[in-house]
């Protein structure tokens, strides 16, 4: 992401909105599967993608080095992770309860960065 006015700050909030945004559908599903025999939860391991991508180019593009790894349809390729114990729909609950959250906080972060460079270019023009 080029410096100046869109700086960094701006390029780390939108990876971590497209990871949170992943995690959510795979909270989702297992909220979802939760009835299914043999289903196992899945989670995104959230902090270790987004130092992943912080490493690589401004474009989040994970390797696929383990079957575990998921794609995805629409092009998202986050590393899952499969758990062994059973879906507890509280625990997830509370997972997606906190991403939600943490999403949340992310646009109200950026929200308020955008905000600052309008503010800026508006007085840049006075």
């Amino acid at each position: 992401m080029p410096t100046g006015l869109f700086d960094q700050t701006i390029g780390f909030l939108q990876r971590s909105l497209d990871i949170r945004t992943f995690r959510h559908k795979v909270l989702s599903d297992n909220i979802a599967n939760a009835a299914t025999p043999l289903h196992r939860p899945k989670d995104i391991p959230f902090q270790r993608m987004l130092e992943r991508s912080l490493i690589q180019s401004s474009n989040l593009d994970p390797q696929k080095t383990k079957k575990d790894h998921l794609s995805g349809k629409e092009g998202n390729p986050f590393e899952v992770e499969i758990s062994g114990e059973e879906v507890s729909i509280d625990r997830e609950m509370a997972r997606l309860a906190e991403n939600n959250l943490m999403y949340q906080a992310g646009v109200q972060t950026l929200i308020k960065k955008l905000e600052a460079i309008r503010i800026t270019l508006m007085e840049a023009g006075r």
